[in-house]
């Protein structure tokens, strides 16, 4: 949940700052790239460091609020799909319960047990809803609008800076992103009952 500035002064303007409420499995690590490139460097380098059980890059309300004075700055997040967000962050799933864990998660019990009990303590907001991560400051893009010249253009706008989007490469993650869980009914139907308020805020059509 970094805060970025951005590194070219424009005096007698004040110093362009914005809070980016990095949900995870949100195309995080390429739109990451692309920020330094617009010239944004972050205020803190400890964001993989756990505070209050929980790494500042991916805090949700309740903690960017806590220890970021961010008040006063605009705050920008990436949302997703909900199923599609979920599917995706499955490869973690499947990391630590193994390739059968597809007709565990299509338990209703057992999906909620598993989740409650997922045994990595830096996934600790992998899963949560993204509604917990938003604010009514919170200015909201949808990943399936795409990062295009409409994307640069609300960057711009938001910032009151120009922000360009390139296509740039980003730190993969050692786990394998093919490894996912299958998108049946089943499955999701249960991903519908733990993210019900963000199909009803974020995607009340899907």
């Amino acid at each position: 949940m970094p805060v970025y500035r951005h590194t070219i002064r424009n005096f007698p303007n004040p110093e362009k700052k914005f809070l980016f409420i990095h949900i995870p499995r949100t195309a995080g690590r390429f739109f990451t790239e692309n920020i330094k490139l617009n010239n944004f460097e972050l205020e803190s380098q400890f964001i993989w460091k756990s505070i209050d059980g929980i790494e500042p890059a991916h805090f949700h309300k309740e903690l960017y609020e806590k220890h970021f004075d961010v008040s006063d700055i605009p705050h920008i997040t990436v949302v997703r799909n909900p199923i599609d967000r979920f599917i995706s962050t499955s490869i973690f799933l499947t990391r630590m319960y193994g390739d059968d864990i597809q007709e565990v998660m299509e338990d209703p019990m057992m999906f909620g047990m598993m989740l409650e009990n997922f045994p990595l303590t830096e996934g600790a907001n992998w899963f949560r809803p993204q509604m917990d991560f938003i604010s009514s400051q919170t200015n909201i893009w949808k990943l399936e609008w795409g990062f295009n010249d409409d994307f640069e253009k609300w960057m711009s706008d938001t910032l009151d800076v120009e922000f360009v989007m390139k296509d740039v490469p980003y730190k993969k993650l050692s786990t394998n992103e093919t490894k996912k869980l299958v998108k049946t009914d089943r499955l999701i139907d249960n991903i519908k009952q733990l993210y019900v308020k963000d199909f009803e805020v974020l995607y009340p059509d899907d």
